[in-house]
């Protein structure tokens, strides 16, 4: 991998190849992180940015959170600490205002634009009514809640940034050269059954789960916002896991589903991935994937 810093007047620096290496995602986590050590020969100007690429292509691009410099008895070494361009939305608030008849090209002009994003993707038209932007809350939280609410989607960035808010669309990777897999069933995790709430207040609506190994009961209360199925297809992927490495790197990640062979053990077939960690060390440079249950799971 071959990282580039950007500086705070624009201009950029070749860093080079990283000594140590960790790109983190997590499925919940607006913004990717990353952590890598680069020798030195003095100190370095202060880093606004840096870009990742790999095989000619970026795969990161994030703000500088800590920029430290160690001196040791075998030289300088300096640690980066990043998170990748979504950071810009979750660390600057929101003017707090009623926004009338919102969108989201007009939300992207107010929130994202000033940040530095270039253009958005995904559908612009109005919505009737105002959306009241209260305050204290982040740039990121009125995008996301605004996405969640009128588009069903989550947005993100990618490394050109440009801001996606059209959904993901799971594209799919194709992994062959698996070096070690776990697969974990987790029966603990499986819901049987969910009760909902009637109008007249008793619970007498089931939902079930068929071919659940558990029996486990839970009720959904009327007005809770709950989706009984909703409930019942979460704790089913909650219930199953499948951990696989691979040699070099598989990132980005985010929206991408995964299939893969696993020798002697089966087939993955367009897995979600849930977390994931493409790290450098003495080793080499390797990918550890988290997946959920997909259309065809070993684990099943």
């Amino acid at each position: 991998m071959t990282c580039w810093g950007i500086l705070q007047d624009g201009g950029q620096m070749l860093l080079g190849d990283p000594k140590e290496l960790v790109l983190s995602f997590d499925r919940d986590a607006p913004a990717d992180q990353l952590k890598a050590v680069f020798p030195a020969e003095q100190m370095w100007e202060a880093l606004a940015q840096v870009a990742v690429y790999e095989g000619g292509y970026a795969v990161f691009r994030g703000i500088v959170d800590e920029q430290n410099t160690r001196l040791e008895a075998d030289g300088i070494w300096v640690e980066l600490v990043c998170r990748s361009l979504e950071a810009l939305l979750l660390d600057n608030e929101a003017c707090p205002e009623p926004v009338r008849s919102p969108s989201l090209g007009r939300l992207f002009g107010k929130l994202a634009e000033p940040l530095g994003f270039r253009r958005f993707e995904g559908a612009s038209g109005k919505i009737p009514g105002v959306l009241e932007i209260e305050k204290g809350v982040s740039c990121w939280q009125v995008l996301s809640g605004f996405c969640a609410a009128y588009l069903g989607t989550v947005p993100y960035a990618d490394v050109n940034g440009v801001l996606h808010c059209e959904g993901y669309g799971e594209e799919e990777v194709c992994i062959s050269d698996v070096l070690r897999a776990e697969v974990s069933h987790m029966p603990c995790k499986e819901i049987s059954e969910v009760w909902q709430q009637s109008f007249r207040g008793t619970y007498d609506t089931p939902y079930r789960e068929p071919g659940a190994i558990a029996r486990r009961r839970r009720y959904s209360a009327c007005g809770s916002g709950a989706n009984p199925k909703q409930l019942l297809a979460d704790a089913r992927e909650d219930s199953c896991r499948v951990t696989l490495e691979c040699a070099g790197a598989v990132w980005p990640v985010r929206g991408k589903a995964v299939s893969a062979e696993l020798p002697r053990l089966g087939k993955l077939t367009r897995c979600p991935v849930l977390s994931a960690r493409c790290y450098k060390d003495s080793q080499g440079l390797h990918t550890r994937l988290v997946l959920g249950r997909g259309k065809d799971n070993v684990a099943d």
